[in-house]
């Protein structure tokens, strides 16, 4: 037998999916992989082999209902990829789901239900009834304690303009606990949460979950931030430089939440989409200050009229450099490097059916209890 060390160190190298299935070799390997320590190690190298989840949400032919399907993409630099479909739901056509995306868990709602779901194990849990009426949720993660986080807006009563605040954490290995918990001190309430405040998006970076957000009454965009640790809100102000028109008809479109090398960054893209400037919020500890820096300047003439940024892919051997991974207007996703300033095309797919795109990473975290 080998020893436990070495074993890890093997295991800790191959896909979480055939983990899946080694568990059942010996009860000795099922606590091997079963153990805290072997899932960290096998995040942290699975971080840098992310795979691409796309939800196609497809309206039946009765017009009643539609079915939402899961799809991933292992090798995102195959020029054939292979489409591998994880899960499909059939929901009524009128209630408008959400998604919400951490790492390696997805969030969503079936009208005021609202799951998670883990791609590389196929685990797909309730989460206990919310408060209503339901405006909207995220998930995120915290490295510290290595435990997701789901915070959901609620609507109050009694004419109350203001929203309400509940969370739930999620443990690995742990059930799903039966209720949330409200948060009451207002002191993390934060300026413009209220129905005066639109959600233009989401991200969860690094232990905090961000927020851009658009106040109707100060005609001003903003980003909240909620720490994990400590639950508190915060508002930061967007970089200086990256100020947009509203008379603008790609206003919702014109900036986007991105994550750069580890870190929280705003993309802001030139009114005619021919250019993107990449920020990133940098803090000085001394002073407990947030700072813009802007990373990346891309050139983006004749690649499209309008792009998502779907996530930074680090380099295997380079932690300083990587590529972004943009889906253009019509379908067809690319890879800019960043050290070479250069364009490399993925695939002959166009990804235009899916409503949604993003990275996510291979992890063996268990929705309950193993």
């Amino acid at each position: 037998m080998l020893p436990c060390d070495i074993l890890a160190e093997i295991l800790s190298r191959l896909p979480a999916k055939n983990l899946c299935q080694l568990k059942l070799v010996s009860k000795h390997w099922l606590n091997t992989i079963s153990t805290t320590h072997f899932k960290k190690v096998h995040y942290q190298k699975s971080i840098k082999n992310p795979h691409l989840v796309l939800i196609d949400e497809s309206i039946k032919s009765n017009s009643f209902t539609k079915t939402l399907a899961i799809s991933t993409v292992d090798d995102l630099k195959n020029p054939t990829p292979n489409f591998s479909k994880k899960f499909s739901l059939d929901v009524l056509f009128q209630h408008y789901t959400n998604f919400s995306f951490s790492h390696c868990l997805i969030c969503y709602n079936t009208k005021n239900t609202i799951w998670v779901y883990n791609p590389t194990t196929q685990q797909n849990v309730e989460l206990p009834p919310v408060s209503i009426p339901m405006i909207s949720f995220e998930i995120g993660y915290n490295t510290n304690s290595n435990e997701f986080k789901i915070v959901h807006f609620f609507g109050q009563k009694n004419g109350d303009n203001r929203v309400g605040y509940e969370i739930i954490t999620l443990k690995d290995g742990n059930f799903v606990p039966n209720s949330w918990r409200v948060l009451e001190n207002h002191k993390n309430s934060y300026k413009g949460a209220d129905h005066n405040t639109s959600k233009i998006a989401s991200l969860s970076v690094n232990g905090f979950i961000y927020w851009l957000v658009y106040d109707k009454q100060d005609n001003e965009k903003r980003i909240v931030s909620l720490d994990l640790e400590n639950e508190e809100f915060r508002t930061i102000s967007c970089p200086k430089d990256s100020c947009i028109t509203q008379k603008s008809l790609m206003v919702y479109q014109a900036q986007q939440l991105v994550e750069v090398k580890g870190l929280f960054g705003l993309a802001q893209f030139s009114e005619n989409f021919t250019n993107v400037n990449i920020f990133v919020l940098k803090e000085e500890e001394k002073k407990n200050e947030h700072f813009w820096v802007e990373q990346f300047s891309v050139n983006l003439c004749h690649m499209g009229h309008w792009f998502k940024i779907v996530g930074y892919v680090h380099f295997e051997e380079d932690n300083t450099n990587g590529e972004i991974m943009f889906i253009a207007n019509n379908g067809r996703p690319f890879l800019y490097n960043t050290k070479k300033d250069s364009f490399t095309n993925v695939g002959e797919s166009s990804l235009l059916k899916y409503s949604h795109h993003n990275l996510y990473f291979d992890s063996l975290f268990c929705l309950g209890s193993e």
